[in-house]
């Protein structure tokens, strides 16, 4: 996604269409969510493109004003990491919450290791 918003920033057109069918099927995939839990408490960004990525957080938002929410930009441009994103009056929280993979894989292999004899 990096290496799709700097060529999209440089004016490449396949680069900006990359960027606008990820958010597309991002969208889809919120709203169908939202369609089969009637409504969302919060939205929750995170892994490599949801925790670096303030374009697609942004743009995946953008879209859900009808439900009452509010983006904060400042605080989504800033590099945010285990926070709220959302502005005070937002109905929906929006949360970017870090990722520990390598937490989750040490406690699963230390699980292993505990049964063996």
């Amino acid at each position: 996604m990096r290496e799709i918003t700097a060529a999209m920033q440089s004016g490449n057109p396949r680069a900006q269409l990359a960027f606008d069918m990820f958010v597309h099927r991002l969208r889809a995939g919120i709203g169908s969510m939202l369609a089969s839990l009637g409504g969302a408490e919060a939205i929750v960004f995170t892994g490599g493109i949801g925790e670096n990525s303030s374009e697609v957080r942004g743009a995946a938002c953008s879209h859900f004003t009808f439900l009452g929410l509010a983006l904060d930009s400042a605080k989504n441009a800033a590099n945010p990491s285990d926070q709220d994103i959302a502005t005070a009056e937002s109905k929906v929280r929006v949360l970017v919450v870090r990722a520990q993979e390598d937490w989750a894989i040490a406690r699963e292999c230390w699980k292993l290791l505990a049964r063996e004899p």
